[in-house]
């Protein structure tokens, strides 16, 4: 059973995904050297710091509903672990492919999100059967020891540009995949382990608790949303400690960053399901809020798709168009439009991509979703 609450999310993440990427690859530097280095100040209103922490979380809370569903089925543990690794793979393969061709051959190894996604999956399909108080100290472990391994790895020698820059070496690569990427493991892959943690908490149907226990795990989520955001503000305030701890940024994930987006993650999954899950029956909704809901659930359902076509069909007519002018590619990244214009094309995609994918399930039609479920199930 899909719940509209991580649908909603799902689909304000995607939204902010798809905002975020149009005005940064379009406008991010546009007449910079007009407006001096201080020209990305009026960027100040993207919401680019909470998109990818709450879509990978919710991939740890999805993945926890979808194993409750496989074991409802009947299926037994091996055949779960194949087709988990079987869906990592393929999406590990997807991120390559993307960063080939809707990036650039050079850009192969850049570890962003999907890959490490597909990762996290397999990564969650290791530890699926072992005890919360575990996974808890696994997590606790790895956020104390990520800023470390960022400052030992000296992580912004690759990001001297403002982007993640390797050699083709393998030590690079792996670094990359560890710690210096886009989304490397460390520290990224705390977010999907805490949200198969907390889905069992949130969502108890998925497991068998006792209804007695149903407030005070409540309670916790909260207690836990409350202290990370507070954590966060705190850590802001200590300036003596390493930067990779104290200050709120997103390359690389401080460990302020990551607190304050893990705490309004769980508190606005929490805040929705309270609201919007506790109806046994959509019927009790309003007419307008139902539409709402189904155009939610078809954005959840096919964010992956979006995720791959809004990267397409902004970057490669850019792309095109660079190397018919100036014989590069990547001649005008980021300084091709106005931010008010690559705003409105962003709203405009946004605005068409449901009655697209109403479409498409209306006759059936195939996408990457559907492919993973073939290929994974």
């Amino acid at each position: 059973m899909r719940l509209l609450s991580i649908d909603i999310l799902r689909t304000a993440a995607i939204g902010m995904m798809v905002l975020v990427h149009f005005v940064e690859n379009l406008s991010s530097q546009y007449s910079q050297s007009a407006a001096g280095p201080a020209s990305r100040e009026h960027l100040w209103w993207l919401p680019v710091g909470m998109a990818a922490p709450l879509f990978t979380l919710l991939a740890g809370v999805s993945y926890h509903s979808w194993l409750a569903l496989q074991r409802d089925r009947g299926l037994d543990d091996c055949t779960i672990s194949k087709r988990t690794v079987r869906r990592g793979l393929f999406l590990i393969g997807i991120g390559f492919a993307f960063n080939v061709f809707v990036w650039l051959p050079e850009d192969t190894f850049n570890w962003d999100i999907l890959t490490f996604i597909g990762s996290a999956l397999i990564f969650l399909n290791l530890i699926r059967k072992m005890p919360t108080e575990v996974l808890i100290f696994g997590i606790i472990l790895v956020a104390v020891v990520s800023p470390a391994l960022q400052g030992i790895s000296d992580y912004y020698a690759y990001w001297i540009n403002g982007y993640f820059e390797y050699d083709w070496t393998l030590s690079d690569v792996v670094l990359g995949y560890l710690v210096t990427g886009y989304f490397p493991i460390f520290p990224w892959i705390i977010l999907p382990a805490i949200g198969f943690v907390i889905a069992p908490i949130l969502f108890p149907s998925a497991t068998t608790p006792s209804q007695g226990k149903r407030p005070s795990r409540l309670l916790l989520v909260t207690c836990l949303s409350i202290g990370c955001i507070a954590a966060s503000l705190s850590l802001q305030q200590l300036t003596f400690l390493s930067p990779l701890i104290y200050q709120r940024t997103m390359f690389p994930a401080s460990s302020s960053y990551l607190l304050g987006a893990i705490g309004v993650s769980t508190f606005s999954l929490f805040t929705l399901h309270r609201i919007v899950d506790q109806k046994p029956d959509e019927k009790n909704y309003s007419p307008s809020f139902r539409i709402l809901a189904k155009w939610f659930r078809v954005v959840s359902k096919h964010s992956l798709s979006i995720y791959l076509i809004h990267h397409m069909i902004h970057l490669w007519p850019l792309w095109f168009y660079g190397l018919m002018t100036a014989g590069e590619p990547t001649a005008h990244w980021q300084n091709f439009m106005p931010v008010v214009f690559s705003t409105i094309l962003a709203l405009f995609f946004c605005a068409l991509v449901v009655p697209a994918f109403l479409i498409i399930d209306k006759y059936r039609l195939p996408t990457i979703e559907s492919v993973m479920r073939w290929i994974g199930d």
